[in-house]
């Protein structure tokens, strides 16, 4: 990926990204000398840096990695381990084709829906309360939990 500065007429803006703004910060580097050039022909413009936009309603699993999975499963699979050979079967296919950690993830949260209200958490949430609602969700109905 190249790094980039671009100018915006109608805003009157000059907007970088994150590397070229990271190369910037080195007053020798070509970067620098760039970013004055421009600035000497657009005077009046604003230099920014670019940001992505992110989606302030999009749902996160974190902490729902495949040892979560895997120990889940073992502490809720009735059925004589036949969703925890589902699960090594698409494991094993992940390492050698294309499935990967979105479909398991998927495949997961449809063979238990109780996750999807305890695992999601929003942007916003800090990932200790996440950490402490997996460690609750993850332990053997049989236990108590403190």
């Amino acid at each position: 990926m190249r790094s980039s500065l671009k100018i915006d007429f109608e805003t009157n803006t000059i907007k970088m990204d994150r590397i070229f703004a990271k190369r910037v910060e080195d007053t020798y580097s070509e970067e620098y000398k760039h970013l004055q050039e421009v600035r000497k022909q657009y005077p009046d413009y604003k230099v920014i840096r670019r940001t992505i936009k992110r989606n302030p309603n999009k749902e996160c699993y974190r902490g729902l990695t495949y040892k979560y999975m895997e120990s889940y499963i073992e502490s809720h699979d009735d059925d004589t381990n036949s969703i925890m050979e589902k699960y090594k079967e698409l494991r094993l296919h992940a390492e050698c084709h294309s499935i990967r950690y979105p479909n398991i993830k998927a495949w997961f949260l449809n063979q238990f829906p109780e996750i999807d209200s305890f695992g999601r958490i929003k942007d916003t949430e800090s990932s200790e309360k996440v950490e402490n609602t997996l460690s609750i969700v993850a332990k053997p109905q049989n236990e108590k939990v403190a």
